[in-house]
């Protein structure tokens, strides 16, 4: 849904958090998870445990599936450590929501000052939104790096390298320690939107140029709930947790280290397809074999690193012997003799054959039947029948065979298999007078970040200009009849709306972060910016025709140069960034990108200050936060700068 601007140049894709966000301690409670094993020349008195999570920003990608190599650390005196055992495939686009557990790792003792990433491309697979509505996609044909050496290519020849890697410096005043006996985190945050630009001249062969950017902080930003996959080790019913082999995202061949799920009373279960709740859910766990696959959505404890799942999948509801996987959005819904198709977009398919995924640039013809098993995410259908669950709207993920139709367009047959219903987000401005007990009428404006013309609605009862969302006990005071809302919760079953949707989580507009995202082009601007110790000022004559210079709130798009001014960025004075500066400058034949990361914005600025008054131009700038239309001000979390 974010805006493009389709020229003969590349552009830098919209909207932003940032690159990637490192954070630690080397404090905390008793080590609660382990590797197992410990590696080579570790003890329990030279090595301590390091846990590793990794995320992504929103972007206009519709799947970048890559493989990371390696992840490394580098100590105070300049060794460096290995904290990836094995090559991770990663698709960054489905890390939005929540953040995937990459490893539990026994490392050496000691200060570490810096962190490397490298990413290969040679097998990338990544697709991107080619209009403006985020309807139609293509596949990336090449990927270059900033000094437009190819790193992949659909057409031979092969690159002669296709890795890219790139170290990061953590903040001097704070920098990762790690003890023995003790939990460190770190938690990574990778930007597709800050790290690539997609050339369009060619829609239907789209260039990729790729500049990770890295950012390091030991302040943890746990805003997303944690994923923690792996295989069942143990289950202690009695002390309310269980242990895993960590295997992320569908790595089911190598252990990354183990680590303890906490659980709760109110933690939901869903185990071979049957719901439980708390200690029944536990009990039933404890019942499946070691080695049965595991997913816990929860979140960690900022001081002591522990993790409690609020939410655990086990067995057959993770993934069902011989049997493919799809994952996706519900566009549209017809039934032909008793048999339910479903139509599913920005549809991922994890093949059993090669157990590795694949995004559908095209619709995918989902059908269901009644030997068809179907559950809710939370809650179990009672208002209706189960097959009329699955609703326009719906996120949901469904176990069955992958094929195609005699015209080579892709099908997934559940009519023998299972289909969950997840929970899914929406976006809508408060309709007239549509705000009343316990409901909210909106003007829906998108489904899982998809425009609401996408959605056929045809059959649902649904009428897209008055939304009727439930709402229960959540707060509606500070709702106003102006403001656009997103909502977390679940599609009413097909047929039977109004209602339409039942949230159980609120996001209203003033605490919905909002992303600014300027851009001024590869050449830069010397006249970008002015900096005092307390902020930035965004000069609005600086800003670039045919670049993006937006603030985007969900929905809502705001171009900078309709506002009454300059845009003042303030540091939100709770967080401590990251606030990030990566440099861009000429070494040898090619660039050499440095970053410096700061948890204090008096010397991020004095810093930038610094750079600019020596000659540096700005790219871009990226911030994460709260906007303020009548002040012009920007309150930032966390702010990331593009200097060359």
């Amino acid at each position: 849904m974010l805006s493009r601007i389709l020229s003969n140049t590349p552009r830098w894709l919209a909207a932003a958090v940032f690159a990637l966000a490192l954070a630690a301690c080397g404090s905390g409670g008793g080590m609660t998870s382990g590797s197992g094993t410990m590696p080579q020349g570790c003890n329990a008195t030279t090595c301590g445990n390091a846990q590793l999570t990794l995320t992504d920003a929103a972007g206009d990608f519709a799947s970048y599936s890559v493989d990371v190599t390696s992840l490394q650390l580098t100590k105070a005196d300049g060794t460096i450590v290995e904290t990836l055992p094995v090559k991770t495939r990663v698709d960054f686009t489905q890390l939005v929501n929540v953040s995937e557990f990459l490893t539990s790792a026994q490392i050496p003792v000691g200060e570490y000052t810096a962190a490397q990433m490298t990413l290969d491309y040679s097998n990338a697979a990544i697709f991107v939104y080619t209009d403006a509505n985020d309807t139609q996609t293509a596949q990336v044909t090449q990927v270059v790096d900033g000094s437009g050496n190819t790193l992949y290519s659909s057409t031979p020849p092969a690159p002669t390298s296709s890795t890219i890697t790139l170290s990061v410096k953590l903040d001097n005043k704070h920098h990762l320690f790690v003890n023995p006996g003790k939990l460190a985190r770190l938690a990574l945050d990778f930007n597709l939107a800050a790290s690539n630009s997609v050339n369009l001249a060619n829609p239907a062969a789209p260039v990729d140029t790729v500049q990770p950017f890295i950012v390091a902080s030991v302040v943890p930003t746990d805003t997303k709930d944690v994923r923690v996959r792996g295989t069942l080790v143990s289950v202690d019913v009695s002390g309310g947790s269980y242990t895993i082999n960590v295997e992320p995202f569908d790595d089911e061949n190598t252990s990354r280290g183990q680590v303890a799920v906490n659980t709760t009373a109110n933690t939901t279960f869903e185990i071979d397809g049957t719901p439980y709740t708390g200690n029944a859910g536990l009990s039933a766990l404890a019942a499946e074999a070691a080695g049965t696959l595991t997913v816990a959505f929860g979140t960690f404890s900022t001081t002591d690193f522990t993790f409690t799942a609020n939410r655990v999948l086990a067995g057959t509801s993770v993934q069902m012997p011989n049997l493919d996987r799809l994952q996706g959005v519900v566009m549209a819904r017809s039934t032909v003799n008793g048999v339910i198709t479903l139509s599913v977009r920005g549809a991922t398919m994890w093949m059993h054959a090669d157990q590795h995924d694949h995004f559908s640039m095209k619709t995918v013809a989902l059908t269901l039947g009644s030997g068809t098993m179907i559950t809710a995410v939370g809650s179990e259908p009672s208002a209706a029948p189960m097959t009329a669950w699955p609703s326009v709207g719906s996120r949901i993920t469904a176990f069955g065979k992958a094929g195609t139709d005699a015209s080579n367009n892709p099908t997934f047959d559940a009519t023998a298999g299972r289909l969950r219903i997840e929970l899914t987000t929406l976006w809508g401005a408060v309709a007239t007078g549509g705000v009343g007990t316990g409901q909210v009428t909106l003007n829906l404006q998108a489904i899982e970040g998809l425009p609401v013309s996408a959605f056929d609605f045809t059959g649902t009862g649904s009428d897209p200009t008055k939304y009727v969302v439930t709402t229960g006990v959540l707060p509606l005071t500070a709702v106003s009849a102006t403001a656009p809302l997103r909502f977390f919760g679940l599609v009413q079953p097909f047929g039977f709306a109004p209602p339409d949707f039942n949230a159980d989580t609120l996001v209203d507009f003033v605490n919905t972060n909002a992303v600014l995202n300027v851009d001024y082009g590869a050449a830069g601007s010397a006249t970008a910016l002015t900096t005092t110790t307390s902020s930035l000022t965004v000069v609005q004559s600086a800003l670039v025709a045919n670049e993006e210079h937006t603030i985007r709130i969900g929905p809502q798009l705001i171009d900078l140069t309709t506002l009454s001014g300059d845009l003042t960025v303030s540091p939100d004075p709770s967080s401590m960034g990251p606030f990030a500066i990566r440099t861009e400058a000429a070494m040898g034949m090619g660039m050499m990108d440095t970053i410096d990361v700061f948890n204090n914005f008096a010397d991020f600025d004095s810093m930038l200050t610094t750079k600019l008054g020596g000659g540096a131009k700005v790219e871009r700038v990226l911030a994460l936060g709260h906007f303020d239309q009548t002040s012009n001000t920007f309150t930032a979390g966390q702010i990331a700068i593009i200097l060359n």
